[in-house]
């Protein structure tokens, strides 16, 4: 499953507090830190010397990720996105990069500023849709409960789903969870699923939050995407679901188990 983003925050240091600068020479040398940065339109791109062959395309990848999911939620973020990219294997560890990412030399913690920490796959494809599930929960992340870490207790569906939903592409284990839900006529009731869902299976929670992005576009169009996740936003409007489709809980779940039944029934094709 691909890595979590991490949330902290941004302060500025004033000029008066550095140290007279053969002091500031001489702490630079001694405490020299590996890591480069480069900056993009959106991103604050943090990268060791070894992985200066992959800024490019990583910048390509993060950059055409922002403008694909700000176009869908109608949002762009004030500040730039810090992304500090790492190798997916070998040194540094991965404790050690979220170490640096979690540092002051990313970010300072106050006030909070969210970021993401990238291991590079090998495949562009793959590239691309890490970035944009990450990003994804990011930006949403920044519109719920803006400024502030966290997913604001969203339940796993949402907010997992949603960023399945914006990667787009359909896996084969996805499409599995959810035929094998429908042949089972065991399709929840998703507006009562909190957390985990109690699935023993957590990717179950993701298949069926991708299925339900899809129906709600589907259905409802693409602006409805930013009009559920607004009535996200902390704290909550009491009743989601009237407010964005105008139906009860109640006929929502029953709407999307409808839908879940003619997608992926037996006999049914792939869908991507």
């Amino acid at each position: 499953m691909f890595p979590r983003v991490l949330m902290f925050g941004l302060t500025l240091m004033a000029a008066a507090m550095w140290p007279p600068p053969q002091a500031a020479t001489t702490e630079r040398r001694q405490n020299q830190s590996p890591w480069l940065r480069t900056e993009s339109r959106h991103f604050e791109i943090h990268y060791l010397p070894a992985l200066a062959p992959d800024v490019d395309r990583t910048v390509r990848s993060a950059e055409g990720a922002y403008d694909h999911i700000s176009a869908r939620l109608e949002f762009v973020f004030a500040k730039k996105v810090p992304l500090v990219m790492s190798a997916a294997t070998g040194s540094p560890t991965r404790d050690e990069v979220i170490a640096y990412a979690i540092s002051d030399a990313v970010a300072p913690q106050q006030p909070h500023r969210s970021r993401i920490v990238l291991p590079l796959p090998e495949h562009e494809a793959d590239l691309d849709a890490l970035v944009v599930h990450e990003l994804t929960h990011l930006l949403v992340g920044e519109i719920i409960l803006p400024e502030q870490p966290g997913d604001g207790g969203l339940p796993r569906w949402v907010h997992e789903g949603l960023a399945h939903y914006m990667v787009g592409t359909w896996s084969g284990d996805h499409e599995r969870l959810m035929r094998s839900l429908v042949a089972s006529a065991n399709v929840p009731g998703l507006s009562q699923l909190s957390g985990s869902g109690g699935f023993a299976d957590a990717r179950v929670n993701d298949a069926l939050g991708h299925a339900a992005f899809d129906y709600i576009e589907s259905r409802w169009g693409r602006a409805s995407i930013r009009r559920f996740v607004d009535a996200l936003i902390v704290p909550r409007v009491d009743k989601t679901y009237d407010a964005v489709f105008d139906m009860t809980p109640a006929e929502f779940d029953a709407a999307f188990r409808q839908y879940a039944q003619r997608r992926f029934r037996a006999e049914s094709g792939p869908k991507n």
